[in-house]
């Protein structure tokens, strides 16, 4: 049963980072304003998720082509509902968030059919398919960025800025003195960006020989891309780092001097909220193409330039990498700049409205 004094919220978070982190943010605010959460995801949020409470539970996409792959994903879905309706009638939470992804819809499902009111986010710059639907059936919908295409009629909807864990906005602005290491820090979503293991080492390798002897380089990249870009990197003379997951990102932009990076809501807002500047290339498989939307607003405001994956080659991105680290001035001040876009209070006003969502029920049931 809630307790008044200590509301209970319920958070349901598909299985990438660009949900579960806002998802963790949230939680953040609300355990600051003396709420318990409970978290919701599938199997490939939990391994985002080490040292937080959470519950894993079945789920598939109703999208994918094929009967057979449909019909599984259908039977996952109706499995996560029975497991999310049982948990909401034991544990009882006063209000639901969800963070989109089809591993909310079992949860955001059970909550409607349970009654507890509940608030979508979406993260990008265009309403995708599944939070469209999730959308309607709560009512509530807190946006990322203003002017989000695709918004469904008759729901309540609000600009509240894309959520970030605290560790990024604490992030020291970017010093504009020259020195004699070059952070570069490469990003590629949770599977990493397999064209990046080729293409920014080829990038790197065309760069004037004094300036790549100042870069070291943090990359994400696939598991089997491991092997390949150490070696890569030690034939080319740069010290590397590779890894297929970096669990302290925080750390990770607050040392680097230049991101690259795909445009994700999340990794966008996370660039903007710890001032990093970056050279953003959207993945042109997108759904809706919601990447490269979301790049136009960082390089809007000035912090980053967006790069169309089909027309940038290697020596096309050495040209880029070689102008942005030749001048820190210039870097520092994109990063500034992207600091415009942060939204330092989405967490708190999702978590407020959240909050408000469990009183204002709490009083009509009372």
């Amino acid at each position: 049963m809630t307790s008044p004094s200590r509301p209970l919220i319920a958070l349901a978070a598909g299985g990438t980072g660009g949900h579960v982190f806002p998802a963790v943010a949230v939680a953040e605010a609300l355990a600051r304003r003396g709420a318990d959460t409970m978290m919701m995801t599938d199997r490939r949020g939990a391994r985002l998720l080490s040292g937080a409470s959470f519950s894993v539970l079945p789920a598939g996409s109703p999208f994918q082509r094929g009967l057979l792959r449909k019909a599984r994903a259908a039977l996952q879905l109706g499995a996560g509902v029975l497991i999310a309706l049982a948990m909401l009638r034991r544990r009882r939470p006063a209000a639901m968030v969800g963070f989109g992804g089809y591993p909310s819809f079992a949860p955001m499902l059970a909550a409607r059919l349970t009654g507890i009111p509940a608030v979508l986010h979406e993260q990008n710059a265009h309403l995708g398919r599944a939070n469209h639907l999730l959308a309607r059936w709560c009512g509530h919908l807190a946006l990322s960025w203003k002017g989000t295409r695709n918004l469904p009629d008759k729901v309540m909807h609000f600009v509240a800025g894309m959520p970030v864990r605290a560790a990024f906005l604490d992030i020291e602005e970017l010093s504009d003195r020259d020195r004699d290491t070059m952070e570069l820090t490469i990003v590629g979503g949770s599977l990493g960006a397999s064209v990046f293991a080729t293409m920014v080492p080829d990038a790197l390798a065309q760069i004037d020989p004094a300036l790549r002897a100042k870069v070291r380089v943090t990359q994400q990249c696939r598991a089997e891309q491991v092997d390949m870009l150490q070696a890569r990197y030690r034939d080319i003379g740069i010290d590397a780092e590779i890894s297929t997951f970096f669990d302290d990102m925080p750390d990770r932009f607050a040392k680097s001097d230049l991101v690259i990076s795909r445009a994700g809501a999340s990794s966008v807002a996370e660039l903007a909220a710890s001032g990093r500047p970056a050279i953003l290339i959207p993945f042109a498989g997108a759904m809706d193409d919601h990447q490269t939307a979301n790049a136009r607003q960082l390089e809007a405001a000035g912090g980053g330039i967006c790069l169309a994956e089909e027309e940038l080659d290697a020596a096309a991105l050495a040209a880029r990498i070689t102008s942005y680290l030749s001048d820190m001035p210039t870097l520092a001040a994109m990063g500034h700049c992207g600091r415009s876009l942060a939204a330092a209070d989405a967490a708190d006003t999702i978590a407020g409205y959240a909050l408000d969502l469990a009183t204002s029920s709490g009083s009509r049931s009372a």
